[in-house]
């Protein structure tokens, strides 16, 4: 059974994404704290991660980790990253989230333009995030 995915209302209409931008941010509970909890907008914090998954591309492009024209690509990418977390995780990621599925419903996601956002927290108070967007040649 396929399940639906409620598309991304915040991209322009008829506007195909030409790339795919992977994002990542991670940092100790403490400077979480200290980049405070404000709107992502907000202009006094432009170091902490985005709280909507789509604000990834109005942050600074040192986010970028990785760019991939193929979605399959992007999707590889976000899951090595969540395999990767979960390795290190704080509570150990139960048996049943396989990463086959969750890259199953990250590609149909990307494909369809819901853009899949990841998190973490690490062992050693550290937090992860990790998202991947598509967007078009006029982003640059």
């Amino acid at each position: 059974m396929t399940q639906q995915i409620a598309p991304d209302t915040t991209k322009r209409a008829g506007v195909q994404p030409t790339h795919y931008h992977c994002y990542a941010w991670s940092g100790a509970g403490r400077e979480w704290e200290r980049l405070g909890k404000t709107d992502t907008l907000d202009l006094n914090s432009p170091d902490r991660p985005p709280v909507r998954t789509v604000d990834w591309l109005i942050k600074s492009a040192r986010f970028i980790v990785a760019v991939h024209t193929d979605p399959k690509a992007a999707c590889g990418w976000l899951i090595g990253e969540w395999e990767q977390a979960c390795e290190k995780a704080l509570n150990p990621v139960p048996g049943w989230v396989s990463s086959e599925e969750r890259a199953v419903r990250a590609l149909r996601a990307i494909e369809t333009g819901c853009w899949p956002s990841y998190s973490q927290w690490l062992v050693g108070g550290v937090i992860v995030f990790m998202a991947v967007l598509g967007t078009d040649g006029t982003c640059h």
